[in-house]
């Protein structure tokens, strides 16, 4: 577990004075936001961008954030005790990122039950299971991995001439994430032929041996997509390893750093970036805007990119944050 610094709190009285009884769930007398962020992990980069988005946001709002995940995105139990310690202390808000669609379910009964504000963040919920806990969340921000795997195809597409074989990496085994990238992709995927699908735990290394397998196996595969950078660089190593750099393309989906610095030194042919910072922004924003007694959308989009050699650099000089204007309509709610 590890624990990113708090932002420190700075007055909110114009804030303060707009705040209802009911606007303001759980907020303390002195109109203190302090929120609480639990994440899958910081152990990837994807993650490290979303608490570095949801640090600078709240530091440029003047409200005290605390951002805490576990050690990997296998470690579900321990992501369920963080949330469990941090629904028993003094917050007001919490910001929660699931390792699956029902583990934090349990704690978020005791927060829903204090009349606490709830910001669902990028892996969504079993809505089934929420709905039977009696779990209530003000929002759900993300944006579309279906969306993602689609416009990867699409490049893919152009790229092949319209047909080749493909193969396709998977995160963890019924991720709902993963499975909504992976599915956009294969939606799209027209006469392209997927020839292998395998799953490597949103691990870059076993993404590598995965892609060596299949290189081998399918001596004419064009492509690969996977549903992380993690795994797209594991898949581009294996790419490198065979010397068949330039001959099989490797997509991936994020937009995190090391993906981009692979595409500038003309290794990864390009990322679905899904903007984590944008989303830890917003959620830090929806936290904010409940306090203020607005309304928050119950879904809020969040921009994709896909990101190549032909726009890297637009990308890199704005990276985090996206490099171009997208509608934010949480932002709306807390401008005076």
């Amino acid at each position: 577990m590890k624990t990113r610094n708090k932002v420190a709190l700075v007055a909110v009285a114009a804030m303060t004075a707009t705040m209802s009884s009911a606007g303001i769930v759980g907020a303390q007398d002195d109109g203190e936001v302090k929120i609480a962020a639990v994440l899958k992990t910081l152990a990837n980069p994807y993650w490290v961008a979303m608490a570095d988005g949801i640090e600078a946001r709240a530091a440029e709002l003047g409200v005290d954030v605390t951002v805490q995940a576990a050690t990997d995105e296998s470690a579900i139990d321990e992501q369920t005790t963080i949330l469990q310690t941090m629904s028993g202390q003094d917050f007001t808000c919490f910001l929660v990122a699931p390792i699956t669609g029902t583990n934090l379910i349990q704690p978020l009964v005791d927060v829903t039950a204090a009349g606490l504000p709830i910001v669902n963040v990028d892996a969504p919920f079993d809505q089934e299971a929420v709905d039977a806990a009696g779990v209530e969340m003000i929002t759900y921000i993300a944006s579309r991995n279906q969306v993602a795997g689609q416009v990867a195809a699409e490049e893919v597409i152009a790229q092949l001439g319209g047909a080749g074989q493909i193969a396709l990496i998977q995160g963890l085994p019924g991720d709902g994430s993963s499975i909504a990238r992976i599915d956009g992709f294969k939606a799209a995927a027209g006469d392209l032929e997927i020839v292998a699908e395998e799953a490597a735990n949103w691990d870059r290394e076993t993404a590598l041996n995965a892609a060596d397998a299949i290189i081998q196996a399918n001596p004419n595969v064009k492509a690969f997509y996977a549903a992380n950078d993690g795994m797209a660089l594991g898949a581009q190593q294996a790419v490198i390893n065979n010397e068949m750099l330039g001959e099989i393309l490797v997509y991936g989906t994020d937009g995190n750093e090391d993906a981009l610095a692979s595409i500038e030194a003309g290794q990864l042919a390009g990322t679905a970036s899904q903007y984590p910072y944008a989303i830890g922004a917003m959620g830090v924003e929806s936290c904010v805007a409940n306090a203020m007694g607005a309304t928050v959308p119950e879904f809020i989009e969040s921009p994709i990119a896909l990101i190549t050699a032909e726009n890297l650099e637009a990308a890199l000089a704005a990276a985090p944050a996206p490099f171009f204007e997208f509608d934010n309509p949480v932002a709306a709610l807390i401008e005076e």
